[in-house]
Formats: structure tokens, C-alpha cells, sequence
């Protein structure tokens, strides 16, 4: 069923603050790569971006009702505008999980990822065991896989098990096995993503609320990866 899948975009709600988002980008993460790619890269980077934050507004004007997919960055990283609530040690080890998530996913290394999810996961009537079962399917009809995650709040609650909240636009993209093609598995804005410290790691343990989506022939969870 997964295969059903390739020529869809999942609608993850927050069509503004996609377009928000990307409006963002060139200044708050892809401004940074002027310096080690030259002006001229550069300036096509923020040709494209324009064209897509163009093509969002457009699309809202008309009213269709979709969420464009999030671009594939490929990468993990806080907005310069981010409200963190938390210590700078904190944080370095939350993004620590993230990036570990990354490396595993590009491995398709399953139980590397799912070492980072919590035993108490649970969202939407998910569980970590059928999170388990919804990678080992992606995994049978994808590879090459690549993560986003943009990360514009993080808020830290300090108590016996410490908790925290990440807000967080991002997106996963992979290869299709059978076509060979780039397909955007999911794409997400304003996302909130839950996760506990367990046993000296932060640990993904499920996602704030439900997100509204557009009807599917099959059922995943919010994101694959949260």
C-alpha cells in the first residue's frame, strides 16, 4: 500500500505558516552557505526560494486547498529567530537526537532509529511497535532517505523525567524503488514534537494534537519519524 503513496503530497494543515517558513529560510538557514559557495549559488538558492514562496502564495490565493511539499534541505537546524527555552547543554543534546535519527535514517538503519523513540510513545493510537512496522514498510519502497527539521521554538520543563517541546517545519523525502524518482514522503509546519529524557537521551515520545491531513488509501501516523 505504501507504493499508492508516490504521487501524493500529505496535507499537514498550516498552509501559512509553510509559506512563513519558507520566506524564512534564505535568511535564518540557507544565508549561511553564501560564504562557503560563493555569490553566484547563492543568489540561484534565493532565485529558487523566491519561485516556491511565489508558487505557495498563488496557490492560497486560488484557494485550492493544498499544502505545497517542503523543500528537501536535508538538514537539522534552529531558526535565528527560534524562542529557546532551555540551557545551551540542553539543547545541544536535543539536537543530538535529531541528528542521530538523521544518520540512522540515511543508514536505513531500523534499530538505530527506533533505540531513539521512547517505550511510552504513543500518538494518534500509534505505538512504538507499530511505528516500527511503518519504517520497515518506507524501507521496503524507499531509500536514499533525507530529513528537514527547522526548529522555531524549543521549550524545556525541568521535573523528575525532563520533557520538552520542539516546534518544528520540516519534511522527509526518499527514492521510490520503483521508479527511481524523489517523492516526498511527508512535509509538516508549526509541527510540535514531544520528547522525554530516558536514560541519558532525549527520546521522541509522541507529537502535540492532531494535524489535519488530506484522505489517504492508507493510514501512517502524523510524520513517520515523530
Amino acid at each position: 500500500m505504501l507504493m499508492e503513496h508516490e504521487e501524493e503530497s500529505r496535507d499537514s494543515g498550516g498552509f501559512g505558516r509553510g509559506i512563513s517558513f519558507l520566506a524564512a529560510v534564505s535568511a535564518n538557514f540557507l544565508g549561511p552557505f553564501s560564504k562557503r559557495r560563493g555569490k553566484m549559488c547563492w543568489r540561484a538558492t534565493e532565485v529558487a526560494i523566491s519561485v516556491v514562496v511565489g508558487l505557495m502564495l498563488e496557490l492560497q490565493g486560488c484557494r485550492l486547498g493544498l499544502q505545497p511539499s517542503m523543500p528537501d534541505i536535508g538538514a537539522t537546524t534552529i531558526a535565528h529567530t527560534a524562542e529557546i527555552q532551555a540551557d545551551d547543554q540542553t539543547v545541544k543534546e536535543i539536537m543530538s537526537t535529531f541528528k542521530r535519527a538523521d544518520e540512522a535514517l540515511r543508514r536505513m538503519d531500523l534499530t538505530a532509529l527506533m533505540d531513539l523513540y521512547s517505550e511510552d510513545y504513543t500518538h494518534d493510537g500509534y505505538t512504538k511497535e507499530l511505528i516500527r512496522r511503518n519504517w520497515e514498510g518506507l524501507f521496503q519502497h524507499y531509500y536514499d532517505f533525507s530529513s528537514t527539521h527547522v526548529f522555531s521554538r524549543i521549550k524545556v520543563e525541568v521535573g523528575k523525567v525532563p520533557k520538552t517541546e520542539i516546534t518544528c517545519t520540516g519534511s522527509l523525502w526518499a527514492s521510490s524503488t520503483r521508479t527511481g524518482e524523489r517523492v516526498n514522503i511527508d512535509s509538516w509546519f508549526g509541527a510540535v514534537h514531544l520528547l522525554a529524557y530516558e536514560d541519558g537521551v532525549w527520546r521522541i515520545r509522541g507529537h502535540a494534537g492532531e494535524i489535519p491531513r488530506k484522505e489517504t488509501r492508507y493510514t501512517l501516523p502524523p510524520h513517520p519519524l515523530f
